[in-house]
């Protein structure tokens, strides 16, 4: 018998550690990948051995960094390890591989999760201890069906360990869902901490539970409750804007306080994002690159953006930039890990200059979710963790819930600033109290403060602006470096993408999953 059903939750990670757990690091006591006829659960040390199986699931390197070339944001060249290059460009089927592993991914989780949570009331211990392994168990979950149904829409909602005579559940509208995953992390935030002792670093918290509900609110545009939401996170007095950006993403600063949930890497667990991100001068292969219309989101220092600002000059594009701008992306002649990148360099032995091994196809390299400690290369990978929840977002997240809702007062501004402002920042502060204008603001600073993080596809669908941002003609870096090049004297030529409005703002159901299962209709449009 497999160790995974290919459909749905059937898949059941279940391998429990016997014995106590040593407390020094969570992460480093995880179930192995073997499926055992039978478990036992006896003590608290199990079901936490058994919820640290669902975090697992978390870590998804291969897929989650590659989400951004799906956007406006990024261009991803390679179809492996990920096909995104065709949910990019409009070129993607049913059976386009991306779309199936997010599906079964999610599915794991929830799958760990539902284990853990059918199992749990026959344990002997201590209500508390267990009816936190019972917050987090239903964190996890919330948080994968929250990520499948901003993905795909309609999709089954199963809270349990499936039977045999289960194996083809029927579809869940969204908003049914919604509702659920509301419910569940109402009742989950009441069982977590607001922290945990030292060594327990990265489990989730009752902050965590609550931004998550805030998002999905927001994302269903429950305005009012969204903003409620957050302002419960807010008021926990445990997060804050960390001082240092670029440090959230590159292993450094793993504990900060601006992060409420991350898929963790320990030193035996490392990860590819390097590799993925990261260019030549980093042992990379620049699979993940920034198009320019990310280039041209990030403000002037004046606060206006490069088409109004008297600061912008087109010959030096990329002074009077925001700062992120040079957090975020490694522009020409900037430096990561002490290495100059410079692909207007077309004098000297250039590893980076367009058309190079490995090199950027966009001619911008992205510096976020570089390692400082490691090189990008397969066989020195890196172990900095993807962080899922910001306290950044919960700032926006309550921001624009409260100017939908038409409530627009001085903690939006200052929600708004906190993030804008942070030290190494420092942008103008937002004073104005417009609708249309707030509403502009935020969007923009949702785009360059989350650039390479997962917002953007989800931001693009909900704001149902993809159909202008998608289709069309995508450049990379203006070329007035390399005359040699049929593109000198304009912006590169990266592809040219389709979006249909009439099917694209959802995935479809994988194929593999609808052959089956009878139950699973094809997405509207993907036929």
């Amino acid at each position: 018998m497999k160790n995974k059903v290919n459909i749905l939750i059937t898949f059941l990670f279940v391998s429990v550690l016997f014995g106590s757990c040593d407390t020094d690091d969570f992460l480093d006591e995880q179930p192995t990948d073997e499926l055992f006829e039978e478990i036992y659960w006896t003590n608290e040390d199990e079901v936490q051995a058994a919820v640290n199986g669902a975090y697992r699931f978390l870590r998804d390197d291969y897929y989650r960094t590659f989400i951004s070339g799906a956007t406006d944001d990024s261009y991803a060249w390679s179809t492996w390890p990920a096909d995104v290059l065709y949910v990019g460009n409009g070129a993607a089927t049913t059976t386009t591989g991306y779309f199936a592993h997010f599906w079964e991914q999610n599915y794991k989780i929830i799958g760990a999760a539902n284990l853990v949570l059918d199992n749990i009331d026959q344990v002997e211990g201590s209500d508390s201890t267990l009816n936190v392994s019972r917050g987090e168990a239903m964190s996890l979950r919330a948080y994968a069906y929250q990520q499948l149904i901003g993905l795909y829409g309609d999709v089954p909602l199963v809270d349990h360990v499936q039977s045999w005579e289960e194996l083809k559940p029927e579809l869940s509208t969204r908003e049914t869902i919604a509702t659920w995953i509301v419910d569940e992390l109402t009742q989950a935030a009441e069982y977590l901490p607001v922290s945990y002792p030292s060594g327990h670093t990265g489990r989730i918290t009752k902050g965590a539970a609550l931004a998550i509900k805030a998002r999905v609110l927001l994302y269903e545009g429950d305005w009012p409750s969204a903003a409620a939401a957050a302002e419960e996170v807010i008021e926990l007095g445990s997060y804050s804007i960390d001082s240092d950006y670029l440090s959230l993403f590159d292993g450094t600063n793993k504990q900060s306080p601006e992060i409420l949930l991350a898929a963790q890497y320990l030193t035996n667990s490392r990860n590819a994002i390097a590799t993925w991100v990261g260019g030549p001068a980093v042992g990379g292969w620049s699979q993940i690159v920034p198009l320019q219309s990310l280039i041209d989101a990030y403000e002037m220092t004046d606060g206006m953006t490069k088409d109004t600002s008297p600061l912008y000059d087109e010959n030096n594009p990329f002074e009077n930039r925001d700062p992120r701008l040079a957090m975020t992306v490694i522009l020409p002649g900037g430096t990561v890990n002490g290495v100059v990148v410079d692909v207007t360099d077309t004098v000297s032995e250039n590893i980076n200059a367009l058309g190079k091994n490995n090199a950027s196809y966009t001619g911008y390299y992205y510096r976020k979710y570089v390692a400082q400690d490691i090189a990008g290369d397969w066989g020195s990978r890196s172990y900095n963790d993807e962080v899922l929840i910001r306290y950044a977002e919960v700032l926006l997240t309550y921001a624009e819930a409260k100017i939908e809702a038409g409530q627009i007062d001085g903690t939006v501004l200052d929600a708004i600033n906190q993030v804008r402002q942070r030290s190494g920042v420092e942008m103008p502060a937002v004073t104005t109290t417009s609708a249309a204008e707030l509403r502009e603001i935020i969007r923009r600073e949702r785009r360059v403060e989350f650039a390479l993080e997962e917002h953007r596809l989800f931001d693009i669908r909900r704001w149902r602006i993809a159909e202008n941002v998608m289709p069309g003609t995508v450049y990379g870096i203006f070329n007035d470096f390399n005359q040699e090049r049929g593109d000198y004297g304009q912006n590169i030529l990266v592809e040219t993408r389709i979006f249909d409005p009439s099917k694209d703002y959802l995935w479809p159901i994988p194929q593999q999953e609808m052959d089956l299962n009878e139950n699973l209709k094809p997405t509207s449009g993907w036929y």
